[in-house]
């Protein structure tokens, strides 16, 4: 399905007093004013962070007395646990704290969960270990907890006190915690707030939260000045969580920037120069969420996130230089895993994307738990529906984990709510959830089913071939000056609520153009209007750019700075581009598909189609026995082609048969570049896996006795009428019976040396014998689906 992006071009218009606030600047006027920025008390705030003070920690109803617990702790000398989690924002949210008890003398330690054993969150085990081993009296979470009424009650039982700092949905039954410090729990804000300091203080992440505790812990102490020293980690972990920067988490993030930039931290210092950035003043919010941010969650992700607080906590130059070339090496193997998950569940989906119309949901045992929710998120991106990749839990093969990313206008948490009684484990929100279920209770292929009528229920009304961007403004190419950039730097630190600035102009001329970087994928353009000098464009990740010199293009795109040898240039770094020639080459390569399923008895109408056409014409029979019912003339015999031998050079393809899968189908048709595909009328040959099972037993005792166990599994795919991926799959548990020894010798061929009777109740005893029968089920339900689709379904199945 290809996904057709809708340019929302805003068209705001400042009035006289918003335009005098703003200096008369229209440009920043309409940017304030398309962030809802549109008061004068609101346009000082934004426009000034660094001059916007934070509320007051006494906000919170626990604060207080959260206070004083922790002072008696110290005082006794009681041990104090924290308890994080493995995320950037967890890690940062454990350091902020760790670093304020210590500074203030305190028996502190910590406690990060592990992704791969324990997921998020409180768990009973590691409850034993604090309250048994380190005599922990006080736990205070951070980043999580609020969900953990169980886990709370047992730290209880044990007369240990738990204080929750955390900013997570609240549920209907609170924990009977000692202190609850979440601005999303019932009753834990003052009442006299305005609607606008409780929008504020709920847009607060993990590390926000956090950070109030100990501003509130360091006003009591008299130790202001120590805010200096975790305010850039507050920045860092607001900034990962992805929550909205606005109100105080824009404060927090605009401050903590300004100390990253003057290289005040130690570890964080030391981690951008590891990641080659050496000059700190360039520093940004981007720079952190996508240099900072992902290192710290490689930890987390794919080992331990002790190196990641390590760097954070840490004063010992040796241990931070350690730590940093960690997390970076790390980093480049989340990177690389993170590509191969993402290739192998695109191809996957790609396989069978009429499976599920309105959701993506794959499985696969060998991906990593700490990578599918990157790849699910770059698998949105592409195909815009909600995606669910699962994985084994790597200590329980019977546990399956999920991680789920979702598009705007459907809310994931809702959906997967309605099945909780399905689930070991779950949590998450609107756009992202996990959870946890055990296929010894329900099937993966009982629960995806499940999982996507209830997605289909819930977005009858969405439009899944269409993403909306929304742009601020159509700009004219006089617009693009330093001043503009400027402007819009004024809006800094962007993220979540506040996104960089988006603009449009139309009608350019392309003057030039060449592709760049190491493998030819990114695509630098020259455009102008109106004989301006051309402007320097910058296309990322867009090889196939085929246009003629003088073609008029409309792009979407964000202004920047390019700095080469010393030289300042605008560039413009496009998103998106529009060109009716563009629109015109999509057309034209368009497949047209040709229905003649319904029709009966044209058999010496098509092949005096056949004969006559001057189009070049493959026909496409894979069964033998298909071949001889339809007796064919010797005359259209060079027409003729199976998956084995696709022909490169056809205008158009007519379907005698039905390939064994969707992914054959589209080879079929990408391989042969036909334009054409005419659908034909014939009896689907339902296969039976026993059957395969008998039938492949006799072709490998020939393939023995005749051909020394030489056998090519494309033909012997071809002959068994599956594909080769499930005669793989049978090959494998006849090995794994001990009925053969199966040994591939390339993709395509593989040998033998014994071949052992075939006992169909010792098969059915492998778990590889059910997973050659649901693969035999897909071939099956393909073939249905081939006969009975409408073109329109066709058409998108070619499309992806």
């Amino acid at each position: 399905m290809r996904v057709r992006k809708i340019w929302d071009i805003k068209t705001t218009e400042p009035n006289e007093n918003i335009l005098k606030l703003c200096g008369y600047n229209r440009i920043l006027a309409v940017l304030l004013l398309n962030r809802g920025i549109n008061t004068e008390e609101k346009i000082n705030n934004f426009l000034n962070p660094l001059k916007t003070h934070l509320s007051s920690p006494e906000v919170f109803t626990d604060m207080d007395k959260s206070v004083q617990r922790i002072k008696q702790a110290i005082d006794n000398n009681e041990n104090i646990t924290i308890y994080g989690d493995f995320d950037a924002d967890g890690i940062t949210s454990t350091s902020i704290l760790y670093l304020t008890l210590k500074e203030l003398g305190a028996n502190v330690s910590y406690y990060l969960p592990d992704r791969m054993t324990e997921s998020h969150g409180l768990n009973t085990k590691a409850l034993v270990n604090i309250i048994s081993k380190r005599k922990s009296k006080l736990i205070i979470t951070v980043d999580c907890g609020i969900s953990n009424k169980d886990e709370v009650n047992f730290a209880k039982g044990f007369k240990a006190d738990v204080i929750i700092t955390d900013h997570h949905e609240a549920p209907e039954i609170l924990p009977d915690a000692f202190a609850i410090i979440n601005p999303k729990a019932p009753d834990s804000l003052k009442q006299d707030l305005s609607l606008e300091e409780l929008e504020s203080l709920n847009y607060l992440s993990g590390a926000g939260v956090a950070f109030k505790l100990a501003c509130a812990l360091l006003n009591h102490f008299k130790k202001e000045d120590f805010v200096y020293k975790i305010l850039s980690l507050a920045a860092i972990g607001t900034i990962g969580d992805v929550v909205e920067l606005l109100g105080e988490n824009r404060t927090i993030a605009a401050m903590g920037i300004e100390l990253i930039k003057k290289g005040l931290h130690k570890g964080i210092s030391q981690l951008l120069l590891s990641a080659g950035v050496n000059d700190f003043e360039a520093v940004t919010s981007e720079t952190i969420a996508f240099t900072i941010v992902p290192r710290l969650n490689a930890a987390g992700r794919l080992d331990n996130p002790i190196s990641a607080i390590n760097l954070l906590i840490s004063d010992d130059e040796e241990q931070i230089n350690t730590s940093a070339k960690i997390l970076n090496e790390l980093n480049q193997k989340r990177q690389d895993l993170c590509n191969e998950v993402y290739n192998e569940a695109k191809s996957m989906y790609l396989a069978k994307p009429n499976e599920n119309k309105k959701s993506i949901i794959l499985y696969s045992p060998s991906w990593h738990l700490g990578i599918i929710g990157i790849a699910a998120s770059k698998l949105v991106e592409e195909f815009n529906k909600p995606v669910f990749l699962m994985t084994s839990d790597e200590n329980n093969p019977d546990i399956i984990r999920c991680s789920s990313r979702s598009i705007q206008g459907v809310n994931i948490h809702s959906i997967l709510s309605e099945h909780k009684n399905l689930y070991e484990g779950f949590g998450g929100h609107k756009m992202a959830a996990g959870f946890s279920f055990d296929k010894t209770k329900i099937s993966f292929d009982k629960f995806k089913l499940i999982l996507a009528e209830t997605i289909d229920e819930y977005t009858q009304d969405v439009d899944f071939t269409t993403a909306k961007i929304e742009a601020d403004m159509e700009l004219q190419t006089d617009d693009l000056t330093f001043e503009t950039i400027e402007t819009i730097n004024k809006l800094r630190p962007f993220g979540q609520a506040n996104p960089a600035p988006l603009f449009v102009i139309k009608d350019m001329c392309l003057e030039n153009f060449r592709l760049m970087g190491q493998n030819n994928n990114h695509l630098k353009l020259f455009l102008s209007k109106n004989n301006s000098k051309p402007i320097e464009c910058v296309k990322w990740n867009y090889p196939d750019f085929n246009l003629p010199l003088n073609s008029k293009i409309d792009i979407l795109f964000s202004p920047s700075v390019n700095i080469f040898n010393g030289e300042s240039n605008i560039q413009l770094i496009i998103s998106d581009l529009k060109s009716e020639l563009l629109d015109k080459q999509e057309q034209q390569n368009e497949i047209k598909i040709l229905d003649h399923r319904n029709k009966k008895n044209i058999i010496m109408q098509v092949l005096d189609f056949i004969n006559t056409t001057k189009k070049r014409t493959g026909i496409f029979i894979e069964n033998s026995a298909l071949k001889t019912q339809l007796n064919l003339p010797n005359t259209i015999e060079n027409k003729l082609f199976t998956s084995e031998n696709i022909p490169s050079d056809t205008e158009q393809i007519m379907f005698f048969d039905c390939p064994n899968c969707e992914s054959e189908f589209n080879k079929i048709i990408k391989d042969s570049n036909a334009k054409i595909v005419h659908l034909m009328n014939f009896n689907i040959s339902v296969i039976n896996t026993d059957n395969v099972i008998i039938k492949l037993s006799g072709m490998l005792k020939y393939a023995l006795s005749n051909l020394n166990g030489e056998i090519n599994l494309l033909k012997l795919a071809n002959a068994l009428y599956i594909d080769i991926e499930t005669l793989d799959c049978i090959l494998n548990l006849f090995d794994n019976c001990n009925l053969t020894d199966y040994n591939k010798t390339n993709e395509n061929t593989a040998t033998i040396t014994y071949i052992h009777p075939v006992e169909l109740s010792k098969i059915k005893q492998d778990d590889l014998y059910y997973t050659a029968d649901e693969k035999i089920k897909e071939i099956n339900n393909f073939r249905r689906f081939y006969l009975q689709s409408t073109t329109d379904e066709i058409k998108e199945l070619i499309q992806g």
